[in-house]
């Protein structure tokens, strides 16, 4: 990686490195002190001076969530390079997103993150490892699209004279602050320029687009979603499905919030509803144990017969990227609201999933039935008619409905109610509705 000359990164290490050891003397992270320590050695070092006319601009995009979020965000990555065509872009991403986000066309570099968050001082040192590899790039400006505790600070680590965040008001309203972590609400001490999360519209990936839509007052051309594989990727793919009779059903029951997952054996049931009104070919994704433990309960649930008629089993075989490749070639998405599930909208499949959010519940703008919901495709969102009793709590407000975290309130919806969703997906498919529809 060439080096930017123009800024004394050595010398910003060694301020990191001499704060960190004030902090681990004096067991306490003052956010005020920290950065009126660091603001002079910024400064010294060359970082907080504008780019001279026609000088390079060195641009970090941070996104700290899951891969869902990754590609809920695809399309604003593809807008930023459009602003900047001779930027320089680096992406942050976690561990799990680099296997999609490595054959992303509108970025430069790409670097890999999974800070701890048990302990502060763990966290510090995950961010100053990251940050060193930032600092030789001499960033002018920083959009960091945060949910996790550790995002505000890597974002004033970079060095980036401009660091634009959402704004901490909304934070304080949305969902991420349910961590009460001092670092999120000291945002406004380490952000430049804040932006309302909602400007175009209520889902997660209008959030990504706000910082263009508010910030810079630039028309964005776009507001699709991206999938990026390689063409090696897609001939795999093709291979994997040569023999699988069409139409295919991309189909999760994987997902990190267990709240999220519907039983395997309801999902047996439906896929045996939908056998008996057509030949369909199932082909599951997943990752982990849980999602290996779901298959072999739908296998047995199905029956053997069933199962190797039907069913491809992915689960554990392929990473992210060559399973977005495969989706693209499904006809239709069923399955749990996951990752999976935003990459089947993104490759513009018809969704029918279950939601954990029971429809008696209170509702707002950040609740994940919708926040979440598939991204401009059509699709069935199937709720439970009631909360339990667990979830019945008014305060504090939960977004995701269901605070149990195992299959609670979602385990209510019966296969049944799916089919029906099956079908009027079906219609709304003929009908080119692409908007997500709400039934219980």
């Amino acid at each position: 990686m060439e080096e930017d000359k123009s800024v004394n990164f050595n010398a910003v290490t060694d301020a990191f490195n001499a704060y960190g050891e004030k902090f681990v003397r004096e067991k306490n992270f003052d956010v005020r002190d920290f950065i009126n320590f660091m603001e002079e050695k910024f400064t010294a070092a060359g970082y907080r001076t504008a780019p001279k006319i026609g000088e390079k601009l060195n641009l970090l995009i941070i996104h700290d969530a899951g891969i869902g979020d990754f590609v809920l965000q695809s399309g604003a990555i593809r807008e930023i390079r459009r602003l900047y065509p001779a930027a320089h872009i680096t992406l942050v991403v976690n561990s799990g997103s680099v296997a999609l986000a490595e054959c992303c066309p509108y970025v430069n570099e790409i670097i890999s993150l999974e800070p701890s968050q048990k302990h502060f001082d763990e966290m510090y040192k995950a961010c100053l490892k990251t940050a060193q590899k930032i600092f030789k790039r001499g960033i002018n400006i920083c959009y960091a699209f945060i949910h996790r505790a550790w995002t505000p600070f890597l974002m004033y680590m970079s060095g980036a004279r401009i660091r634009i965040a959402h704004h901490v008001k909304d934070i304080d309203d949305a969902y991420l602050m349910s961590q009460k972590s001092p670092l999120l609400q000291s945002l406004k001490f380490f952000a430049t320029d804040f932006v309302p999360m909602f400007v175009y519209g209520n889902h997660m990936t209008d959030v990504f687009f706000s910082p263009l839509d508010y910030a810079l007052k630039a028309p964005v051309a776009n507001r699709e979603l991206e999938l990026w594989y390689t063409p090696l990727d897609y001939f795999n793919a093709q291979n994997i499905l040569a023999n699988v009779s069409t139409p295919r059903y991309a189909f999760s029951m994987g997902g990190n919030e267990f709240m999220k997952h519907y039983p395997p054996e309801k999902y047996a049931e439906l896929i045996k509803m939908i056998l008996a009104a057509e030949n369909v070919t199932f082909v599951i994704f997943g990752a982990g144990e849980p999602d290996l433990k779901s298959a072999q309960i739908l296998r047995q649930s199905l029956g053997e017969e069933i199962f190797s008629k039907h069913v491809i089993d992915l689960t554990n075989k392929i990473n992210f990227r060559l399973g977005a490749a495969v989706t693209g070639l499904c006809d239709m998405y069923i399955g749990n609201d996951t990752s999976a599930m935003h990459i089947a909208a993104a490759a513009k499949l018809p969704v029918l999933t279950p939601n954990c959010f029971a429809v008696d519940l209170p509702q707002n703008k950040f609740d994940y039935v919708r926040f979440f919901s598939p991204y401009h495709v059509p699709s069935v969102v199937v709720q439970p008619k009631h909360a339990l009793d667990e979830c019945k709590v008014a305060e504090p407000y939960d977004s995701m409905g269901c605070r149990v975290k195992t299959p609670h309130c979602i385990t209510q919806i019966e296969p049944q109610t799916l089919f029906q969703g099956y079908k009027i997906l079906k219609s709304r498919i003929a009908d080119k509705k692409s908007n997500p529809l709400f039934i219980c």
